[in-house]
């Protein structure tokens, strides 16, 4: 950086002289609007882009926090410093990277800053820079992605340029056509930046797929393989037009970003406006919100852990990383005996309240015996627990998710995410997604982001009700303002009834003792339910009607009253427990074997 800012420095005085001896200021500049100006500063940044281009770089977009940082300094120059001031030092002592920091750009790295100590034309201005080494420099640094050019001009013909140009290394923007101003043509080229960062649940993996779209909801786009550079078709009529570009990871992580042009043969200087620049968020606002029935709604910026995450670990005695095609990702990590797996997040993650979902399987789902244990722990306590079954898995052998609400300690740096495996059933880990305490779902709602910084980071959300039950995840397109709940069927545990909840047979000499039961379990797959008993004297079966059928084998049983039961068991994802049917079977006269008359209870034959 320091030899980013000294060229400049130096420089800089002799490119003002340059300017004001090769380009002289033209006559019609003391009649320039502030809308002309606004034009010759996108022209400025197009003429840059071409250079760019050129030298087989990036284009730059445009942004609207450097855009405000280098006119607010060339406005400086022109009205508090003397006449013949030539350098990067404002009036309050500031250099570039403080005032880019001062006019919002929060996130800032790499940055270089040029400037003209003069008005002339975005063509004169550009060509100057690029004749000289260290301004050239400047133009053609591959690390910078973003820029903006302030034009000042005072009445007595005084002017300034200023180009601030800087990169937020989590922002990966998508330019059309290297930001001219505007376009004829409805066939225009977009270049989509790569939005890979950091490995781990802060981070984005290498882009493989993007869809693209004129609609901020991406209606009717579909996903196709990723490239940085592709053409595409404008919507029809004259007019600003905006284009919508979202790439996912291997593990489908998002990045959702968009670029404006205006589409006509020229541009109306009353239609100019910063709408079209790239900017700096702290959240999302959702103006219009149709839930479907949810009262609740939970987000989350693509917090997701798996075993490609460097902060993931397991115990290899018991644990084997498999492929799986299944597996968010393509692999998982099986676990047998007692194997543990833990995967721990630190930053504005490990303080904040949330639900993390663990996403895995199990090789049996009949046994109602512990398979697995989930726990989140913060650096001083457990913070939250959950059991899991055999039977809580809907089907065996299929990824299924599992909530855990959290509320870690205030000042906690990390936070880890663990499943703890016990029993005989294999148990696969695939991935742990964290989301936010859940909010009211009702409009307008802002939502902010755990850090207070969104710019492209791609946001989901689920939806929830208070007995637990909560939606697939789903994408939320903040630049349309809403939020709609998806066609398909959310994820709600079942729950599971029995008719009747206890049985008393009778053997009779004509017939063997038999009942039918009415077995329930809403919102499961039909079945899905499963019944099961280890009483010798009962044999289970279902009807072509789906009833369970109990029959009691009584060949062989001395008289006597005997006690049974039937144990039925479905998956929830809230951890909704089998049922256990008691069974009474009296073998004998019940007047002998109770020495008084006896009514039972009305039985479902």
């Amino acid at each position: 950086m320091r030899t980013l800012q000294h060229s400049s420095f130096f420089l800089i005085a002799l490119l003002g002289l340059l300017s004001s001896l090769l380009v002289p200021l033209p006559l019609q500049a003391q009649q320039a609007s502030p809308a002309e100006l606004f034009f010759n500063e996108l022209q400025t940044i197009h003429l840059i882009n071409l250079e760019r281009r050129q030298a087989g770089l990036a284009p730059l977009r445009w942004n609207r926090e450097l855009t405000a940082s280098a006119r607010a300094f060339a406005q400086d120059v022109i009205v508090n410093q003397p006449s013949g001031y030539c350098d990067h030092v404002d009036s309050q002592g500031r250099a570039p990277g403080e005032r880019m920091r001062a006019a919002g750009f929060v996130r800032l790295g790499a940055w270089a800053e040029n400037a003209v100590c003069n008005y002339t034309s975005p063509e004169a201005a550009v060509r100057a820079w690029m004749r000289s080494d260290a301004h050239r420099q400047n133009l053609l640094d591959a690390r910078l992605r973003e820029i903006g050019v302030g034009y000042a001009l005072s009445e007595s013909n005084r002017g300034y340029i200023v180009a601030d140009l800087a990169v937020d290394a989590a922002y990966a923007p998508v330019v059309i056509e290297n930001e001219a101003p505007f376009t004829g043509s409805r066939q225009v080229n977009l270049y989509i930046y790569d939005p890979a960062t950091v490995p781990g649940m802060l981070g984005l993996g290498l882009a493989v797929e993007m869809m693209i779209s004129n609609d901020p909801n991406f209606t009717e786009a579909t996903w196709q393989p990723y490239a940085p550079e592709t053409p595409w078709l404008l919507s029809e009529g004259e007019g600003w037009k905006r284009v919508y570009v979202k790439t996912r990871d291997a593990l489908g992580r998002t990045a959702v970003t968009s670029d404006a042009i205006y589409l006509g043969e020229n541009l109306p200087l009353d239609a100019l406006t910063l709408d079209g620049a790239s900017h700096f968020d702290t959240g999302i606002r959702l103006q219009r919100i149709e839930a479907g029935g949810w009262p609740q709604v939970q987000f989350s910026l693509d917090w997701v852990g798996d075993d490609s995450d460097p902060r993931f670990s397991f115990t290899p005695t018991f644990a084997t990383r498999i492929e799986d095609g299944d597996a968010i990702g393509g692999a998982a990590v099986r676990l047998t005996g007692a194997g543990l797996v833990t995967l721990w997040a630190g930053d504005y993650l490990a303080s904040q309240p949330g639900v993390a979902y663990f996403r895995l399987k199990v090789s049996d789902n009949a046994t109602t015996q512990t398979v697995a244990k989930l726990r989140v722990v913060g650096p001083h306590r457990e913070l939250a627990q959950r059991t899991l079954r055999g039977s809580d898995f809907e089907i065996a052998a299929a990824y299924q998710e599992f909530a855990v609400p959290y509320a870690p300690d205030a000042d906690a740096q990390t936070l880890t995410f663990r499943v703890d495996v016990t029993g005989a059933a294999e148990v696969v880990v695939d991935a742990v997604t964290l989301f936010s305490a859940p909010v009211a779902a009702t409009a307008p709602l802002q939502w902010l982001s755990p850090e207070r910084y969104l710019r492209n980071r791609g946001v989901q959300a689920r939806l929830l009700r208070e007995d637990g039950a909560f939606s697939p995840a789903f994408d939320v397109h903040p630049a349309s303002g809403t939020l709609i709940a998806p066609s398909a069927e959310p994820v709600q545990p079942p729950s599971l009834s029995v008719t009747p909840s206890a049985v008393t047979l009778q053997a009779e000499e004509s017939e063997l003792p038999t009942a039918l039961l009415v077995v329930e379990c809403a919102n499961c797959t039909s079945g899905v339910w499963r019944a099961s008993t280890e009483t010798p004297w009962l044999a289970l079966a279902v009807t072509e009607e789906g009833l369970l059928e109990i029959r009691a084998l009584v060949e062989g049983l001395a008289p006597g009253i005997y006690q049974g039961e039937i144990l039925i068991s479905v998956s929830a994802e809230s951890g909704v427990s089998p049922l256990v049917v008691p069974v009474t079977l009296w073998v004998g006269d019940i007047e002998d074997l109770l020495g008084q008359k006896i009514y039972l209870p009305a039985v479902l034959r």
